[in-house]
């Protein structure tokens, strides 16, 4: 169970307490919901509200401990449900410390494989740091679950699978070493194989080989003897290693589970305590409860007996008797009172003795678990300032060294050894390499040969069908081409006469535009010069849409004929009419005082005079649109419609305005203006009818390029169809000349298997030469390298004697070692016993102290109760001496410091009690110091309390 639950049980158990006191205090008069309905009470006959009050109590003890059996049942149930999680829990932690052990184990053993093969591991080196940081070892401060609670699920599946992808690598690079030794130990065997093959074959060699042979052998084998002895002690020590690793790292991942479980059980304690001191409240609270209803019947029963002996006696009587008895209540309620204060003190000292017991109690499990902990983990300072570590030390960096020495000797001894055999070994793999390719490369090159003559043989006959076939074909197609030749020639002859007419029209055509331009720009400009003399017509945008609308569908329902020409002309000559009558009907002139012709006479004598006319600004855009667009018949057409139209157009808006301004036009109208307009209007037309000839060049044209191209996919056909028949007949002969190649093919080739069986077998002939003399210079090298192997087998005879003394040296200090343990365990015992008597003696110790304490306890309540006695004996009458113990408490609960007012308010730091107004001016003074003791207090230290 966490804090927060105990907490949350706790507070419904006051609030529970809380509406029990409220429904005792305001039961008769509110009105409460009911959340769970009970069977109906019969309450019996009742005389007073307090008897109401104990009925009440009694159900609602009754519905509490309902409650209080209904939690404990769910409680006990979470408990079992808890305590099943918690052994899952350690099951799954302790099997998750096993594969991670043996996983290490795994991975460590496959390293120390590798590194005894020699093999460089880097890449592996980089994945074992990365290992060491994921999975270090518990002294470094993160065991393996540690690690786990604090990683994350999409973390753990990261390391996870790195762990997985190391230990991968690592066995693969074993598997590949493996195989390297045992393809090496192969090529070995193979290599003796082959010498005692030559061996045999040379029998006839001098007695002084064999002895030779003989003594290598017999040496060889007690190598080898000695070779398989140390690796059984390596073998034996691994095991060792790995059973005491294991052994260790079991140690390890108890000590984390007991840790977890120290862990888990403080927290327990922490809870218990919390539940400790609310349990502790609760029955304060249930104590003064019970105490106030004590008093309460007590006071009860002393009025019922009181009236029963009121009724009874006479007047006289009942004075004396209520003297009497109220003496004995007096009395009776003194010895009480006095009781309770002597047992209340006790409680308290009892309370402070168990207190400092518990204190005492913590701190000495403290310092024994600290005890623990350093017997379990020494220090490494005290360790390494001890001076068997330091003589181990000494001696161990001695031996170190040493075996440094002899081991970077021994290293460079098998490099010298390693490095032998292997250019021995490349030497022979080398020349073996070269002896293969030099066959294959052979053999290719004869292959390639081989292929090289087939295919040329079969291209040669091939180039011979395909001369016959094609110059019986040349000899038909001959004249058929010279004929299509002459007409291609022809045609080409005609259309480069065509393209240079057309480029010549276009020509005049973009000078006949820049004169236009040229014309326009004039007239713009003599409009400008004379716009406050003229006065120009705008178009309608409305009527220059409609027209654009009317083109467009001018342009999409007319269609291209051959005979075009006469009607375009006619059209042409109708809109220049047309542009004509515009021309002239479109000037008019503005009233002015003045003649203008006796003006312009005179202020412009040489420049030309300027018509200013509504279609003079289309002219321009026309002239561009002809010029942008192609030269046409459809478009022609369309652009003297769209001309008819303006006309139509312009004719009814002059007629209007010429009813108008007749008067005026007669007055300014000049003939040099006239002149001039007609000579414009004689090169537009001009230019217009240069145009139209150019289109009807350009439509004859077309139409004979047409008729060439059709007569020219007529040739084509014709050419396709000679083209088939001449595949059939090229088909028959190839079919015939097939059978014929391969008939003279099946002679050559057994020819050419002749030739190359000779040249086979002197090329094997050369070959078993050379390899005879590579025989001879390998036997020589093997002497030289046998007589380096015997120097260093001396060598290595004379180190093993120098291993043997220090393995003496390392027994003699093992010993030593064994000696100080067995010294060890002696002090540890001698320890063991020291603590075990320290302990009984400090049992004794505290026995003696409390029995002490009690002593004392029993004097002073001796003492009080013979302080008593003697004032009852000077005191002739009780009322004094309850006047005097009167006096004593009120003096006790008045303040110390007014010694007016009664103790209502407490400090909560020294826990003193003074009156609230006291406390009061002086936190308003900032004299914020308890009287007493001058101990500091702020606004929140202090509150009242109720002293009965």
């Amino acid at each position: 169970m966490t804090k927060r639950s105990l907490a949350s049980e706790d507070s419904d158990d006051d609030e529970i307490q809380a509406s029990s006191s409220e429904a005792r205090i305001d039961s008769p008069h509110t009105k409460k919901r009911r959340f769970v309905e009970f069977e109906p009470i019969r309450i019996c006959s009742i005389g007073s509200v307090k008897e109401i009050e104990h009925k009440v109590l009694r159900a609602q003890h009754y519905k509490l401990c309902e409650r209080f059996r209904y939690k404990q049942k769910i409680q006990q149930e979470l408990e079992k449900r808890i305590e099943e999680f918690e052994r899952r829990q350690v099951q799954d932690d302790a099997v998750n410390c096993i594969i991670n052990r043996y996983w290490n184990r795994l991975d460590a053993d496959i390293q120390l494989l590798l590194q005894r093969f020699g093999e460089e591991t880097p890449q592996l080196q980089l994945d074992t740091e990365a290992k060491e940081e994921t999975t270090s070892s518990p002294p470094q401060g993160k065991h393996f679950l540690n690690l786990l609670a604090q990683w994350s699920c999409d973390e753990l599946d990261d390391k996870m699978k790195q762990r997985v992808e190391f230990s991968q690598r690592a066995i693969a690079k074993l598997l590949l070493t493996c195989a390297r030794i045992s393809e090496r130990n192969g090529r070995l065997c193979d290599l003796l194989k082959d010498y005692g093959n030559n061996e045999n074959k040379l029998v006839n060699d001098s007695d002084q080989t064999a002895k030779i042979n003989e003594e290598l052998q017999s040496y060889a084998t007690s190598v080898f003897e000695e070779n398989v002895s140390n690796k059984k002690l390596v073998n034996e020590l691994q095991t060792e290693n790995h059973r005491l690793s294991l052994q260790s790292s079991s140690c390890d991942d108890k000590i984390a589970l007991m840790e977890s479980k120290v862990e888990t059980s403080n927290n327990e304690i922490e809870d218990l305590r919390c539940q400790l001191l609310k349990s502790f409240r609760r029955e304060e609270k249930l104590d003064f409860r019970l105490a106030e209803y004590i008093k309460k019947e007590n006071s009860l029963v002393q009025v019922q007996e009181a009236a029963s002996i009121a009724k009874n006696l006479t007047q006289i009587e009942n004075g004396a008797i209520n003297e009497e008895v109220a003496s004995l209540s007096k009395s009776q309620l003194e010895e009480l009172q006095q009781d309770l204060e002597i047992q209340t003190d006790l409680a308290n000292n009892r309370l402070t003795e168990l207190k400092e017991i518990t204190e005492r109690n913590k701190s000495l499990s403290a310092e024994v678990e600290c005890c623990k902990m350093k017997m379990k983990y020494i220090s490494p300072d005290d360790i390494k300032n001890s001076n068997e570590y330091l003589f181990l030390q000494t001696s161990f960096s001695s031996l170190f060294e040493d075996c440094k020495l002899q081991k970077k000797e021994i290293e460079d001894l098998k490099q010298a050894n390693t490095q032998i055999k292997q250019h021995y070994e490349e030497r022979i793999s080398s020349m073996q390499i070269d002896e293969t390719t030099a066959l294959e490369r052979f053999q290719q090159t004869v292959c390639e040969l081989d292929n090289d003559l087939n295919l040329a043989r079969k291209e040669y006959e091939n180039v011979c069908v395909d001369y016959e076939i094609n110059t019986i074909s040349k000899e038909q197609a001959i004249p058929i081409q010279e004929q299509v030749n002459s007409l291609m020639n022809t045609l080409s002859t005609q259309n480069t006469q065509l393209k240079q007419e057309v480029a010549r029209l276009k020509r005049k055509l973009q000078e006949t535009f820049e004169q236009i331009n040229m014309c326009n720009k004039e007239l713009e400009g003599e409009r400008r010069l004379n716009n406050d003399n003229y006065l120009i017509i705008k178009l309608e945008e409305n009527s220059s849409s409609s027209l654009h609308q009317l083109n467009s569908t001018t342009q999409h329902h007319q269609i291209p004929s051959d005979h075009s020409s006469p009607v375009n002309s006619e059209n042409t000559h109708n809109s220049n009419n047309a542009i004509d009558n515009v021309m002239d009907s479109g000037l008019i002139k503005k009233e002015e005082p003045m003649d203008v012709s006796s003006q312009n006479g005179e202020d412009h004598p040489n420049k030309p005079h300027v018509v200013s006319t509504s279609s003079g600004n289309h002219r321009p855009d026309s002239s561009n649109s002809v010029s942008s667009r192609p030269c046409t018949p459809t478009n022609l057409g369309a652009e003297n419609q769209r001309l008819r139209m303006e006309r139509d157009r312009f004719k009814e808006k002059l007629r209007q305005l010429a009813k108008t301004d007749l008067h005026e036009k007669r007055k300014y109208w000049t003939e040099e203006q006239k002149r001039k307009i007609k000579h414009l209007e004689e090169v537009c037309e001009k230019k217009i009818r240069e145009l139209q000839n150019a289109k009807q060049e350009e439509d004859g044209l077309m139409q004979e390029m047409e008729s060439i191209g059709q007569a020219f996919e007529e040739l084509q056909e014709q050419n396709k169809k000679l083209l088939e028949q001449l595949r059939e007949k090229e088909e028959v002969n190839l079919k015939l000349m097939s059978e014929r190649i391969r008939s003279t093919q099946g002679q050559k080739k057994i020819k050419d298997e002749k030739d190359l069986l000779s040249k086979t077998i002197q090329s094997m002939e050369n070959q078993l030469a050379a390899k005879m003399l590579l025989c001879q210079k390998l036997e020589e090298k093997e002497k030289i390298l046998i007589e380096q192997r015997g120097t260093l087998e001396h060598e290595i005879r004379i180190r093993e004697q120098h291993n043997e003394s220090l393995k003496k040296k390392a027994c003699e200090f093992s010993q030593l070692s064994t000696d100080l343990k067995l010294r060890l365990e002696r002090l540890d015992v001698q320890f063991n016993e020291l603590r075990e008597n320290v302990i009984k003696k400090a049992s004794t110790h505290e026995a003696d102290a409390n029995k002490i304490k009690r002593l004392e306890e029993e004097k002073s309540s001796m003492k009080r109760k013979l302080d008593r006695a003697k004032k009852m004996e000077k005191l002739e009458n009780v009322d004094q001496v309850i006047q005097e113990e009167n006096r004593i408490l009120r003096e006790s609960l008045t303040c110390p410091s007014c010694k007016v007012r009664r103790k209502n308010a407490i400090l909560e730091k020294c826990h003193h009690v003074f009156c609230f107004e006291c406390i009061r001016q002086r936190y308003d003074n900032r004299r914020r110091k308890c009287p007493k003791c001058n101990a500091a207090f702020g606004a929140n230290d202090y509150h009242r309390i109720y002293l009965e």
